[in-house]
């Protein structure tokens, strides 16, 4: 089978070698997030476990980018019209490519998990030296560790050998750093701006604004914001059928998440709904559910699970392309490869599919909504966007939605089950929204509204 692949211009780091993790206060830019997810990539096809120098190169490019979106979007509240637009359709692209870093991050980090502790401890610790030590990782920057530290913990929390219990001993205490971190600017962010619960009190985001002017100091805007690609979601094409929140009645909200399944995020999510009864909608990404060969015989992966677990809890899953492309640059073959094997793959879970489709950004032109139409699938957009792919402060998503919500008065929230900001702010949003009048709805595998909200 035809597949995009990704640049292997760091193919000597992911092949072998004697590496060597030097301190210096002076750092090459972090490569490009696609060439470290290349160097993953390469070194997933070799028996030996990824080595240090790939996953040190992929953790560095990962923090670059959580650094650049919180440059673009440091002075979101200012950001109107074109400004807007443009900081939109960048972030878009950088969250494009992370997805695919993060994507062979994940897996590296859960295979270097399962090694034993002679292979997996050297690479472990080197990266830990890294995140606790390095002159150049800021204090903030914490807060961009806790996705990959709580992936590489959890295969290790069944291990009980004392190599094990150390190196889990050390994991957990980096999360409470990063967690104590989070406390700090979630205070400070509730100071100054309240939120539920949390009356207004002025001020300053001090902690916050030295580290926002430490990032810009180190990228300068102007050069991030050029050549933006990919465009931001545009409201419904007129007689597509594309259901965008806009048309759900007053009071009226659902809940949808995008990229998942995740290894942890979607079962701690799903929880949280469950306990609330509140019905959600999940559109993954067909290559976290498995893969397709040659010949057109499925294989689901371990994530899968997940999925099925979603479906017997009565959530619906939709489809959201199989590699998380701009599909709107897309035609022919490349486009419905996209399409059909995410298709494909939601058929072989049982319960799992249905006619819901997510342009991945909301990016789509006529071209591609008809070739939907081949697969029965209607276009889902969204009209509320957390922005939790950009921002890592759960008040300020929050707050976000809120303002939005107040705005609209109905429609579509966008969260991702790929990170642990929705997961952080559902339990807050739930409550108030229901006490304003609220409602939570679902939309049935064909796109029907569905109206079961059960306090």
């Amino acid at each position: 089978m035809i597949r995009k692949t990704l640049p292997l211009l760091l193919l000597a780091l992911a092949v072998g070698g004697v590496w060597v993790i030097q301190r210096q206060q002076a750092r090459p830019a972090a490569p490009p997030p696609l060439l470290a997810a290349a160097a993953l990539a390469e070194a997933a096809t070799h028996p030996e476990p990824p080595g240090t120098a790939p996953l040190l190169e992929a953790l560095r490019a990962d923090l670059q980018v959580h650094r650049q979106l919180i440059v673009i979007f440091a002075d979101e509240a200012r950001l109107k019209g074109p400004d807007l637009e443009r900081a939109l359709a960048v972030g878009h692209r950088l969250h494009h490519e992370r997805r695919d870093l993060v994507h062979q991050l994940n897996g590296a980090l859960t295979r270097l998990a399962a090694q034993p502790p002679a292979l997996r401890d050297p690479v472990a610790s080197a990266l830990l030296d890294w995140m606790e030590a390095d002159p150049e990782v800021l204090e903030l920057d914490r807060l961009a560790f806790r996705d990959s530290l709580r992936v590489l913990q959890k295969p290790l929390r069944r291990d009980t050998t004392p190599e094990g219990v150390l190196l889990n001993r050390r994991l957990s205490r980096d999360l409470a750093e990063a967690d104590r971190v989070e406390a700090l600017v979630e205070t400070e962010y509730q100071r100054v701006f309240g939120g539920p619960g949390h009356p207004a009190q002025g001020g300053q985001r001090d902690r916050w604004n030295t580290y926002v002017a430490e990032l810009q100091r180190r990228i300068p805007l102007d050069p991030l914001l050029k050549g933006a690609t990919i465009p931001s979601p545009a409201s419904g094409l007129q007689g597509s059928g594309e259901i965008n929140g806009t048309e759900l009645p007053e009071k009226v909200l659902i809940l949808s998440f995008d990229d998942g399944p995740h290894r942890i995020y979607t079962e701690e999510i799903k929880a949280i709904l469950e306990k609330e009864h509140v019905p959600a909608l999940f559109f993954e990404v067909g290559r976290n559910l498995g893969s397709q060969d040659a010949a057109g015989q499925v294989k689901l992966g371990p994530l899968a699970a997940y999925t099925e677990d979603l479906v017997k809890g009565g959530f619906v899953v939709g489809n959201h392309s199989y590699t998380h492309a701009q599909l709107s640059k897309e035609t022919g073959v490349p486009l419905d490869l996209e399409i059909r094997e995410t298709d494909q793959l939601l058929r072989a879970i049982p319960g799992a599919h249905s006619q819901l489709f997510r342009f991945p950004y909301g990016a789509r032109t006529p071209l591609q909504l008809q070739a939907l139409a081949a697969y029965h699938l209607r276009s889902v957009l969204w009209n509320i966007d957390s922005l939790d792919w950009a921002d890592p402060v759960p008040s300020s998503v929050a707050d976000r939605v809120l303002k939005a919500i107040a705005h609209e008065q109905r429609g579509i929230l966008l969260f991702h089950d790929i990170h642990d900001r929705a997961g952080k702010v559902l339990p807050v949003l739930i409550p108030k929204l229901r006490a304003d009048g609220y409602t939570f709805a679902g939309l049935d595998g064909e796109g029907r509204l569905r109206l079961v909200d059960r306090p």
